[in-house]
C-alpha cells in the first residue's frame, strides 16, 4: 500500500501539464505578435517547429518530474526542477538554430521567447507557494488574571554613588544626557532591581537569575538582533509579571535620513540599493533566503509596527516610547508569557482568519498592506486608538505607503477571489469579520450573519455608513433584503449601486 501510494505521488498531474502547455502557446503567439519581423508571415514560419519544440519541452518536464504535485514538494525543489527540465531543452533547440542557418531562425525571438516562459513558470509556482505559506495574522489575546497583571512587590533601593556615577557616564558616553533624563525619570534607572546591558546575544540574557530584577535596559539596538523574538521572550521569562523592558530601534524614516545624509545624489542610490535588498527581498519566497545569506538577519530594517509588535508577540504591551538622536526608545511592560509559535513574518500575502457561514472560522487572502506584526497589535490600537469612519482605526500607523494605495483602490482585495473559488466567499455580501471585530456587533446581527455567506463587496460600498452602528444598520437592511426578496436579485442590485458610488461618486477605501 505505501509502495502505491509513493509511486501515485511521483505521477505527473495532468492538470499542470496542460496549464504548462496553454500558458507555452499563449507566449508564443504574444511573442510572435509583438516581434517585429522580417518575414510577413511569422505565424506560419514559426508554428511547426514550435509544436515540435512543446513536445520535447513536455517530454523533458516529465523526466524530470516537474509536473509532480507542488504539495509535495518545497519551494527549492519545484524551482530547481523546473529550471532543469526547461535548460535541457533551450539548449537543444538553440544548437539546432546554430546548425540550420539556412532556416533563417531568429535567435532573439527564440531566447526572448524561452526567457519569458520560465519567468512566467517560476512565478506561478512563486504564488503558489505564497498561499501555502501566508503568513497567519493573529489578533493577541491578554490573559485576564488580575493577579499576574499586578507587579510584584520588591525591596528596592538606590545603588550607590559610585555605581551611580559609572551608568550616567556610560549612557552619556553612548547615548546621550537626552536618555539618560529619561531613563531615571521613567525606568528607575538608578534602583538595586534595574539591570543596565548593551548586547545582541540571547546568551548573555540566558544567565540572568530569574524575576531578580524587575526592569532591564537594553541601550543595543533591536535593529542588529538576529533572533529578535527569541531575543525579546528570553528577558520576558527573566521579568516577574509587571516587570519592565527598556529597547531601542532604529526606524524606517530615521534609517533614510541616516543613510541618504547630506549627499542627495548618492544617498538616494545607497537607499535604493538598502530598499530591494532589505526591503524588497524579505517579503518574496524566491529571494527570502539570499536576504538573510547577505545579510545574516543583522541590521534589519524595522517600522515602529513591528517592533511593537514584537514585543507584543514576546508577551509585552507598550507603555511609553520617545525619539532621541534619531532612535526610538521604548518602555515595555510584562503582561503574559511569549507566544510559542513562530509566524512567518515577511510574506507578502496574509490568511487572516474570519468567521464564516455556519460560524465556521476560514482563511481570507489578501496582499499585505501592514508592517509585519502588526495584528499583534490589535488590542493595543482597540486601547490607543478611536474607530474612524467605516470602522477602521484613525491614524493607523501599522499601514504601509504602498498598503495605503492598496487599500485606496481594493487590490489588496485581488487574493480574496481565490475564496470565491473555494465557495467560502461570494462577490457581494457581508464583509468577513474576525472573531474581535465579529463580538462587537450585537447578538441579533451575529445570528444572522452566519447564514449567509461574507462576501468581496460589502453593503457599506452602497450606503456609505461612518459609524459602527450605522455598518451594522447597513448590513442588516443588506441580509433583510437577501432574505426577503432573495439572494440574487439584492447582490445584483447592491452590486449596481456598488459600482455606480466607485466609478461615478469616486468612493474609495480607507
Amino acid at each position: 500500500m505505501a509502495v502505491s501510494l509513493r509511486k501515485h505521488q511521483s505521477n505527473p498531474l495532468m492538470i499542470y501539464i496542460v496549464v504548462n502547455a496553454l500558458i507555452a502557446m499563449g507566449v508564443f503567439y504574444l511573442v510572435v505578435d509583438l516581434l517585429p519581423f522580417t518575414n510577413h508571415y511569422p505565424v506560419e514560419k514559426y508554428t511547426r517547429p514550435f509544436y515540435l519544440y512543446l513536445f520535447w519541452w513536455i517530454f523533458f518536464g516529465i523526466s524530470f518530474k516537474k509536473y509532480l504535485n507542488l504539495r509535495k514538494r518545497t519551494l527549492k525543489h519545484a524551482v530547481k526542477g523546473c529550471l532543469k527540465a526547461d535548460g535541457i531543452p533551450f539548449v537543444v533547440g538553440l544548437i539546432l538554430i546554430l546548425l540550420l542557418p539556412k532556416q533563417h531562425y531568429s535567435i532573439t525571438f527564440y531566447i526572448l521567447y524561452s526567457f519569458i516562459l520560465v519567468a512566467i513558470e517560476i512565478f506561478i509556482i512563486s504564488v503558489y507557494y505564497a498561499f501555502h505559506e501566508a503568513e497567519v495574522a493573529t489578533v493577541l489575546e491578554v490573559q485576564s488574571n488580575a493577579d499576574h497583571l499586578r507587579p510584584e512587590i520588591r525591596e528596592d533601593h538606590l545603588v550607590n554613588d559610585e555605581v551611580k556615577e559609572f551608568m550616567s557616564s556610560y549612557i552619556v558616553q553612548h547615548r546621550g544626557k537626552e536618555l539618560l533624563d529619561f531613563l531615571e525619570n521613567n525606568a528607575g534607572l538608578f534602583l538595586s532591581s534595574t539591570l543596565l546591558i548593551n548586547t545582541t546575544e540571547k546568551f548573555n540574557i540566558e544567565k540572568v537569575s530569574k524575576t531578580r530584577y524587575a526592569t532591564i535596559i537594553n541601550l543595543h539596538q533591536i535593529n542588529d538582533i538576529r533572533g529578535i523574538n527569541k531575543f525579546v521572550s528570553t528577558i520576558n521569562r527573566r521579568l516577574p509579571y509587571g516587570g519592565r523592558f527598556v529597547g531601542c530601534f532604529e526606524e524606517r524614516e530615521q534609517r533614510k535620513r541616516r543613510i541618504i545624509g547630506s549627499s542627495r545624489l548618492f544617498g538616494q542610490l545607497l537607499y535604493a540599493q538598502d530598499c530591494f535588498v532589505c526591503r524588497f527581498m524579505p517579503h518574496f519566497n524566491l529571494t527570502r533566503e539570499l536576504y538573510f545569506w547577505i545579510t545574516a538577519g543583522k541590521k534589519r530594517v524595522l517600522s515602529k509596527a513591528e517592533v511593537f509588535g514584537r514585543a507584543c508577540f514576546s508577551g509585552f504591551t507598550i507603555v511609553n516610547e520617545l525619539q532621541i538622536n534619531e532612535l526610538t526608545y521604548f518602555i515595555a511592560e510584562k503582561i503574559q508569557e511569549p507566544l510559542t509559535i513562530e509566524p512567518r513574518s515577511y510574506s507578502y500575502l496574509l490568511a487572516l482568519e474570519r468567521v464564516g457561514k455556519g460560524e465556521s472560522l476560514f482563511k481570507v487572502y489578501k496582499f499585505r498592506t501592514m508592517y509585519p506584526y502588526s495584528s499583534y497589535l490589535q488590542s493595543y490600537m482597540y486601547q490607543n486608538n478611536n474607530l474612524d469612519k467605516g470602522g477602521k482605526f484613525k491614524e493607523d500607523f501599522r499601514i504601509t505607503t504602498l498598503g495605503r494605495f492598496l487599500r485606496r483602490y481594493w487590490l489588496d482585495e485581488l487574493p480574496m477571489l481565490a475564496n470565491i473559488f473555494k465557495g467560502n466567499m461570494k462577490l457581494v455580501g457581508v464583509r468577513p469579520l474576525s472573531k474581535q471585530y465579529f463580538s462587537l456587533y450585537s447578538k441579533e446581527l451575529q445570528q444572522q450573519r452566519v447564514h449567509h455567506k461574507p462576501g468581496l463587496l460589502p453593503p457599506f460600498y452602497a450606503d456609505l455608513p461612518k459609524t459602527l452602528d450605522e455598518i451594522q444598520a447597513s448590513e442588516k437592511k443588506y441580509l433583510d433584503s437577501c432574505e426577503k426578496q432573495g439572494t440574487f436579485l439584492t447582490d445584483l442590485r447592491y452590486l449596481v449601486v456598488i459600482v455606480i458610488n466607485i466609478l461615478f461618486k469616486k468612493v474609495r477605501s480607507q
